[in-house]
């Protein structure tokens, strides 16, 4: 079917096409993903963030049928299909895109863009003349340069080949796109504009976007954004809505200090209605206080109070990048603190078990 790409389709539809419900990833005894669910309704573009082995490429081996069920338990649906039922994968594929992290797993660089895509196309049953047809709607709709469609891959620029891959990714027109480090190996300021083609993509063609990715910039484009860590789901909403939930809704005083040291910040944690602060450059901080509104003029009152010389100051409001790391963080304190009473329980076993140890051999002796 040729793509209307002059029609902006309707997103935000009502219309689930994938759902995750319970999943667990077991492989042997390591146990992978713990308990993870979200639903994705159609046209949506999902972000998956989290450090290497926080589990984001795992999730989606198991939406594009590459892990077998006997590794994997939970209620999963991808386009309507269950992936545990081998008999549903071809389905699946068939309604499903894919542009992996390195281009060289899916062009051929001494071929042209036109042929690389016809070449994918025929994969899917698509004449040839179709197949040009569509690719060259994309190409346009990706700014792919006209003068390069039946030049060698390999002369394009590395924006231009990571474009060309996205389209590949489209050629059969998938419900549902998944995009591994799409902003890898870009240059830094293209970076943007690849995020922006996404954006573009999604709303003229309405095709439900998964980003796998360790840039926290690709949630501007993000409907919703799922964070994992160590295989666990730590949070999935809009990045405004996660950012909500910062204390003040996310508002912050941000803070420059002469001489900054840790003892000078441990004086600023002190002050009653500090929630959190966070170090962000050798005398910058920014600090989240409880209704900022109110506590912002006696928190200044306190800093000159301690002694705290202040060189600049200014409120804003945090952006993802900041929500990503506390919420991190917070994991990390939990864990220490879990490490610390563990530690304790075991000492204070230790010290019942050398008193029960003692009083045996007193009573031994007597």
């Amino acid at each position: 079917m040729k793509y209307e790409v002059d029609i902006i389709k309707e997103l935000n539809s009502n219309e689930i096409v994938v759902k995750v419900q319970g999943l667990n990833v077991t492989f042997g005894k390591a146990h992978i993903i713990h308990d993870v669910s979200f639903e994705v309704r159609k046209g949506e573009i999902i972000g998956l963030f989290g450090i290497s082995g926080a589990g984001k490429t795992t999730i989606i081996r198991v939406l594009t049928c590459q892990i077998k069920s006997k590794n994997w338990t939970g209620d999963v649906l991808v386009t309507h299909l269950n992936p545990a039922k081998e008999k549903n994968h071809q389905k699946i594929l068939s309604r499903i895109g894919y542009v992996p992290q390195l281009e060289l797993l899916n062009l051929y660089y001494e071929l042209s863009p036109l042929v690389n895509v016809e070449t994918f196309a025929s994969n899917y049953g698509m004449k040839k003349e179709k197949a040009k047809e569509v690719a060259e709607e994309l190409f346009s709709i990706l700014d792919i340069p006209e003068d390069t469609w039946k030049n060698a891959l390999k002369k394009l620029s590395g924006g231009e080949k990571k474009r060309v891959s996205m389209a590949i990714g489209l050629i059969h027109n998938p419900e549902v796109l998944f995009l591994d480090e799409p902003t890898t190996g870009v240059d830094a300021n293209k970076r943007y504009d690849i995020l922006n083609y996404l954006k573009i993509l999604n709303r003229k063609l309405g095709t439900t976007m998964f980003i796998i990715t360790h840039d926290l910039e690709a949630a501007l484009i993000c409907d919703k954004t799922a964070i994992l860590r160590e295989g666990e789901l730590l949070a999935f909403d809009s990045p405004h809505n996660l950012i909500q939930t910062l204390p003040s809704n996310g508002l912050l005083v941000r803070l420059t200090i002469q001489d900054l040291t840790q003892e000078k910040i441990d004086i600023i944690k002190a002050f009653e209605y500090c929630e959190r602060i966070s170090r962000v450059g050798n005398i910058n901080i920014e600090v989240f206080l409880y209704d900022f509104g109110k506590n912002i003029n006696p928190f200044i009152d306190y800093l000159f109070e301690k002694g705290i010389k202040i060189i600049s100051m200014s409120r804003d409001s945090a952006n993802f990048r900041r929500y990503f790391q506390i919420r991190i963080q917070e994991e990390e304190e939990k864990e220490r603190e879990q490490e610390i009473k563990i530690g304790e329980t075991k000492e204070e076993e230790e010290h019942l078990k050398n008193t029960e140890n003692e009083k045996s051999e007193k009573s031994g002796g007597i």
